[in-house]
């Protein structure tokens, strides 16, 4: 026989399911990202060089830049290379300079390396190897968002739910009240 109480304690499978649909949302938001989404791919001496952002959409501010090195030929990860970034804005004047490793990254496979970007707009990315005394760079052309706005903008999107869920308990004691008021001298059937 089916019934609707899960295996765990006797709570219901919708407050189960609740449960954990709201640790997982709150989980995806808290995870530290490692690789992102991919910006772009290029051949450079021999080696393949795939560039990852996160968040996503890159967005000026903090962001995770993140390259996956491998053999151009059978597509081998290349563990052994010096990386480096510099990152100019098309238009400004403004630069950032960051060497990608290994230990940064989550996923050893990667490089990976913390940026800050303090502008909006596109940029040139030029990344640097540096394998087996041979150098090699790639460039590529990125799209940072602008910031952000901040959670303090969102104040009405944020406050909805809950004054919602207040709008339900008036209205249910309301009802209760009016229920109660109807026929005071009625009493419950045995």
């Amino acid at each position: 026989m089916l019934t609707k109480t899960s295996s765990l304690g006797g709570l219901p499978c919708l407050r189960l399911f609740s449960v954990l649909v709201a640790g997982t949302m709150l989980a995806q938001t808290t995870a530290l990202a490692d690789g992102g989404a991919v910006q772009w791919r290029k051949e450079a001496g021999g080696l393949v060089i795939t560039v990852f952002a996160s968040p996503s959409p890159l967005a000026a501010g903090p962001a995770d830049i993140s390259l996956l090195v491998q053999n151009s030929d059978g597509l081998d990860p290349t563990l052994d290379a010096e990386v480096s970034l510099i990152l100019r804005a098309e238009g400004s004047s403004a630069e950032v300079r960051a060497p990608a490793t290994r230990e940064n990254a989550q996923n050893k496979l990667l490089y990976a390396t913390p940026v800050t970007l303090p502008e909006s707009g596109k940029w040139d990315l030029t990344v640097g190897i540096l394998r087996n005394g041979q150098r090699m760079e790639a460039t590529g052309t990125i799209d940072v968002a602008p910031a952000p706005r901040s959670a303090s903008s969102y104040w009405s999107y944020l406050a909805f739910p809950p004054l919602m869920v207040l709008a339900f308990v008036i209205r249910e004691r309301l009802i209760r009240r009016r229920r109660g008021a109807v026929d005071p001298n009625k009493t419950p059937l045995g």
